[in-house]
């Protein structure tokens, strides 16, 4: 064999063994063993060069590099500054390298497919849509993005026409599509890995980068540098990343299992509970409880001048009546856990960072609260939004909760909306004089309003200008006017159900309170007595309650009702009576866990909530004849609005609303004893209930 090729065999040899082993030393170690003329050192050179392409030490660090830049922007977008991100970096250099070691612990998962280089685009494109994501929902609500999110889904497409224009729609698919078609071209185009795999030392970085998260978290936890308890989500992404808070909203989810909990523990609970109650001669009032949509009072915000006072009646009725700060679990956004706190007596703290147990939990499993407790006094408990059934699925929550009915927007009439498409709140005073006309028992009323809610606009002719103001903000001046003057109308709404209740002559209680403070960049020093997570609370009545003014917590709301009408309390509440502190904290948890998630010893010996299902609407929809009408028909009966649908044989068909006794619908095939029906339909085509069937003739 000649010298030639003696040498070629060797370099070859050496050139596989660094692509098989990446070996450095070992080829350095061959070649320099053999003599070579200047050009083969070079070729030997651009060799190795090449080889390390295929290092898996190489790619790992090109992760870490991708990790860093990622996490970085993650950091600005999250901030909604540059300048923020390099902050976070320099003044929290261990958080923020904790941030990375998980986005780290993603990217190295694309090493184990051949397109690489595709691999880590994807997963890092995934990162920075959340992100974007982030920023674009930091730019309406004060609540940044997290996993809950994606439950809510349908429900944000429900209302994109509010916050974004067409145009801005249009923009949003547009780039959708250019990323997705990005994301495929650079599938076919990126090239393949050609060296070997090295799956098991792939996998060895993926559980040791793991294990860097995993033992980082509980020491970070355990030492204060990071926290898994999210009691202002806002708060706890400035302080902890993106990545980790947006990644244990996705892994923390329900209430843990607490460390003792077990039947001898919740039957010790139990009897504990089982001795405490009220005392005294029972009231039976009409209740009737409204949560009123972004509500708090403006009067003496720092930097807003006034024309006048927009809340001339809850001003009035704090003077007269029992009244004073709310603290609630939610800032610019989270209705529904303000909601749940208030109907239960539970922190939506135990929950999840982030987390609607509207979504995840109290949808699918019943509730001990308010209405199932004043159910089995024997009142009838109804529910009334003015928004769709399905937002933060209520249509299932207050069945589960034994709400006999809900009034949602779908059956509601003579609405009108706000400039974005809010509905406004003065129908529901009618809907609640119809709850209470309804039955000649006691009534018990919950009532969400929307009217105050965001996006506040700008630009002129946004609102009806009943207030005039100046704020100090010029930028947040326009959508502050359009909100105060939303204010003012849902005040007159206030005003006009207490003097209708009035003059009903029965005994109620009007307990009127704001779910969080709305999404208007307001800081905490422009506030002078409370703090950004306190609204206020007012409990109007014509019964006299010997109640002071205190201020509570949302999750403290059902007791005080309960206890000042000697009216029995459940387990959540007679916990808030026998324990404070870090003990209430400890039991509530239990308690909660064991209805929601547990073995259900606490009610063992009998259900939370009564059985029933719940109906839609309080005015029954009924429908009387179907006759030909052209080359279509037209259906007539009672009670129709602009949701009710035809059906002909269990199929939609185009409907035509006319009035409340008739609807139309053109150019549609039906035949002797087809069957027509009509069904409320909402704009998710959800159908929420349906008349009964009759027959074509």
């Amino acid at each position: 064999m000649s010298k030639d090729k003696k040498t070629k065999d060797k370099f070859d040899k050496s050139i596989k063994k660094v692509i098989d082993n990446d070996d450095e030393d070992e080829i350095s170690e061959e070649v320099s063993d053999s003599e070579l003329t200047t050009d083969e050192k070079k070729k030997i050179g651009k060799s190795i060069k090449k080889a390390f392409k295929y290092s898996i030490h190489t790619w790992i660090f090109r992760c870490f590099l991708c990790a860093l830049g990622i996490e970085l922007i993650l950091e600005m977008l999250g901030r909604r500054s540059i300048i923020g991100g390099f902050t976070f970096l320099f003044n929290a250099p261990i958080v923020f390298l904790y941030n990375v070691s998980i986005i780290f612990f993603t990217l190295l998962f694309a090493l184990f497919i051949r397109k690489r280089v595709f691999g880590i685009i994807l997963i890092s494109t995934i990162w920075l849509v959340c992100g974007i994501i982030n920023f674009i929902v930091l730019g309406f609500r004060v609540t940044p993005f997290a996993a809950i999110d994606f439950l809510m889904i349908w429900d944000t497409f429900s209302m994109i026409d509010i916050y974004y224009t067409k145009f801005q729609q249009v923009l949003i698919l547009i780039g959708v599509i250019v990323v997705l078609s990005l994301l495929v071209l650079l599938f076919r185009k990126t090239p393949k890995y050609e060296g070997q795999m090295k799956v098991k030392l792939t996998m060895l970085a993926c559980v040791l980068a793991w294990c860097v998260v995993w033992v980082f978290t509980n020491f970070g936890v355990k030492h204060n540098i990071i926290s898994d308890d999210f009691a202002n989500l806002g708060t706890a992404y400035q302080e902890y990343g993106f990545a980790y808070c947006f990644t244990n909203s996705i892994i923390d989810n329900g209430i843990s299992k607490p460390d003792n909990y077990s039947e001898e523990t919740m039957m010790e609970i139990k009897a504990e509970l089982d001795e405490v109650g009220t005392k005294g001669i029972k009231k039976k009032p009409n209740i009737i409880i409204i949560q009123l949509e972004s509500f708090f009072d403006p009067n003496g915000l720092e930097g807003l001048t006034l024309s006048e006072n927009p809340l001339p009646n809850f001003t009035k009725f704090k003077e007269e009546y029992p009244s004073g700060y709310l603290t609630v679990p939610a800032l610019g956004a989270g209705t529904a856990n303000s909601e749940f706190e208030l109907l239960t007596g539970i922190k939506s703290t135990y929950f999840g960072a982030g987390e609607y147990p509207y979504k995840t939990t109290v949808n699918e499993v019943p509730v001990e609260g308010l209405c199932s407790l004043l159910a089995n006094e024997g009142y009838r408990t109804h529910a009334i939004h003015n928004n769709k059934a399905s937002f933060y699925d209520r249509w299932h929550v207050y069945d589960e909760m034994g709400f006999e009915d809900f009034t949602s927007l779908e059956y509601m009439y003579n609405v009108e909306y706000t400039s974005t498409g809010w509905a406004k709140d003065y129908t529901l005073t009618d809907d609640i004089l119809k709850c209470l006309d309804s039955s000649e028992g006691q009534d018990f009323v919950f009532t969400i309003s929307v009217q105050g809610h965001g996006r506040y606009p700008s630009g002129e002719d946004t609102c009806e200008d009943h207030i005039q103001l100046t704020y100090a903000q010029e930028e947040t001046q326009e959508p502050f006017h359009y909100y105060v003057n939303q204010i003012y109308e849902m005040d007159e709404m206030m005003g006009e159900l207490k003097d209708a209740l009035d003059k009903r002559g029965e005994d109620y209680v009007l307990i009127l309170y704001g779910d969080h403070l709305p999404s208007l960049n307001i800081s905490q020093h422009q506030l002078k007595d409370s703090t950004l997570f306190q609204t206020e609370y007012v409990i109007v009545n014509n019964i006299n309650l010997k109640l002071e003014d205190e201020d509570i917590e949302s999750n403290e709301m059902s007791l005080k009702l309960l206890k000042v009408l000697n009216l029995p309390l459940g387990y959540a509440q007679k916990a808030h009576m026998l324990y404070e502190g870090e003990e209430l904290d400890e039991k509530l948890t239990l308690i909660a866990y064991d209805e929601l998630f547990g073995d259900n010893y606490i009610f063992s010996s009998h259900t939370p909530v009564p059985e029933g299902e719940m109906k839609m609407g309080i005015t029954p929809i009924l429908i009387d004849t179907a006759e030909s009408e052209g080359e279509g028909i037209s259906v007539k009966g009672e009670n129709f609005n602009t949701y009710s649908v035809i059906f002909i044989n269990d199929e939609a068909v185009d409907t035509t609303y006319v009035s409340e006794t008739e609807l139309i619908a053109e150019d549609v095939e039906i035949a002797v004893n087809d069957e027509v029906s009509v069904a409320q339909v909402d704009a998710a085509h959800h159908i929420l209930s349906e008349t009964d069937k009759i027959i074509f003739k």
